[in-house]
């Protein structure tokens, strides 16, 4: 009888433990907002700007969302374009221990063009993230979205963290 009385009392003790400093994910702004341009090499092809913003799920982990817009070609004919963007990226190194952070993600892109359809496409990013200047931090993406993607994109840093 005892026993079962010691194990209740440290099941209820771990219960309510609270995580001291270190093991409570503190990063700050918590919310990390970009701006982007991307070429999209495919049928059609576009060049867009766009803003976004992601959070962190975990050190490693960060979901985001971005919308885009700007004029798509296809057929000697151009035209207006559209897209929004759902990406859970896993970092290499989140705590920017090195200069350079790369990073890979899948999501979903969904885009408009002129002919006025909406349609969806699997995605699929990598890229390299560089050291911040005046607050921010420039990355190269390439992907697979509605064709082959080359963007570049400005994120504010975060402190001591991507």
């Amino acid at each position: 009888m005892p026993k079962r009385g010691l194990l209740a009392a440290a099941l209820s003790i771990s219960a309510v433990a609270l995580p001291i400093g270190a093991q409570s994910l503190q990063i700050k702004p918590f919310a990390q907002f970009e701006a982007r341009g991307d070429a999209i090499i495919g049928s059609p092809s576009a060049l867009q700007l766009g803003i976004g913003a992601n959070v962190p799920v975990d050190p490693y982990v960060r979901l985001g969302a971005s919308v885009a817009g700007g004029t798509a070609w296809q057929d000697g004919r151009s035209g207006t374009s559209a897209r929004a963007d759902l990406t859970v990226r896993y970092l290499l190194d989140p705590y920017a221990e090195t200069r350079w952070g790369v990073y890979g993600g899948a999501g979903l892109s969904v885009r408009w063009e002129r002919d006025a359809r909406w349609r969806a496409y699997l995605l699929l990013v990598g890229g390299v993230e560089g050291p911040t200047r005046g607050g921010w931090r420039t990355a190269f993406e390439v992907g697979m979205g509605g064709g082959a993607r080359i963007g570049i994109v400005l994120r504010r840093a975060r402190q001591n963290w991507r």
